[in-house]
């Protein structure tokens, strides 16, 4: 086993809306369609000095040498879907990893998944530390979105999106401020579920507490649970979760492994699973079921 560590860019793409696919057209039809999909990201990042590393479910995770590479083949996965019926989202994060068996593991894994939760449907995000990476000319391209707080680094994180499209109205948008970059939808809304109860969050009512103290909005009295466990909140068209807890919150999005988060913010889209301190289907009576509607 290969144990020195290697400093790369991790891509994190997946297909927006493949669940709704399953339900409209057929686990044939839609299985077909997927397979497509990732046969398209698996030929961007070969044609840009990309390495594959994992498929799971609708998502691929893929390492580059250069972020100058992560993003072309990032770009060339939104072109490559622009003539098909599904769409992807894409982020990159540039940090240390370590290989093993042709995989990678480390934080930068978990960094690059976070980041691409940030991208809305055929969009690109980045962490600072790519842009910092990328050419003149591509570096260009970035505007900030946000500075948030991920394990594992002291200071917050700058969270890019990158314009993609050759497209001159585009272009003149990315010299605007972020706030005005933003085409946010008012109407995004979060429904959360528990065993007994639903409840709904949006742009009227933009913040939901769950924890142990009944005086959360949402009240869950499980071992692992924390007082005041975590928050979701509304936020320019986007739907956040930040965990408070003493053990953390496992995020699992329907076809994708479970994303960890502990003492972190993070953007919810589609629908899945929430466990407060332990994965959702360990203690599925004390789980949140979640969906993000557009």
């Amino acid at each position: 086993m290969d144990q020195a560590q290697q400093t790369l860019a991790i891509l994190f793409a997946d297909i927006a809306g493949s669940t709704e696919l399953y339900e409209t057209v057929g686990d044939v039809e839609a299985h077909r369609r997927v397979a497509e999909s990732l046969s398209f990201m698996a030929r961007a990042v070969e044609g840009h000095r990309g390495k594959v590393l994992r498929t799971v479910g609708d998502s691929t995770l893929a390492s580059f040498s250069s972020c100058d590479d992560a993003l072309q083949a990032a770009c060339a996965m939104q072109e490559l879907h622009k003539q098909t019926p599904l769409a992807v989202r894409a982020g990159f994060h540039f940090g240390p990893v370590i290989p093993d068996k042709g995989d990678v593991y480390g934080n930068a894994v978990n960094i690059a998944a976070r980041v691409a939760s940030f991208a809305k449907t055929e969009e690109i995000t980045a962490t600072e530390f790519c842009i910092a990476q990328l050419s003149g000319e591509n570096r260009a391209l970035a505007t900030l979105l946000d500075n948030i707080l991920v394990r594992g680094i002291s200071k917050p994180v700058g969270i890019y999106r990158i314009t993609w499209e050759a497209d001159a109205a585009m272009h003149t948008r990315v010299a605007q401020p972020a706030v005005n970059f933003v085409d946010f939808n008012e109407h995004t809304t979060l429904v959360l579920s528990t065993e007994n109860a639903t409840f709904r969050l949006n742009k009227e009512s933009a913040i939901l507490n769950v924890g142990r103290d009944e005086r959360c909005s949402v009240s869950i009295d499980g071992d692992r649970v924390s007082r005041k466990h975590a928050q979701f909140d509304w936020s320019a068209g986007q739907i956040q979760i930040s965990d408070t807890s003493t053990n953390g919150t496992y995020i699992q999005r329907e076809g994708q492994v479970p994303l960890f988060v502990r003492r972190e913010t993070v953007v919810l889209n589609g629908r899945g699973k929430i466990g407060l301190g332990c994965l959702p289907d360990e203690d599925a009576s004390h789980s949140l079921k979640y969906s993000v509607i557009d």
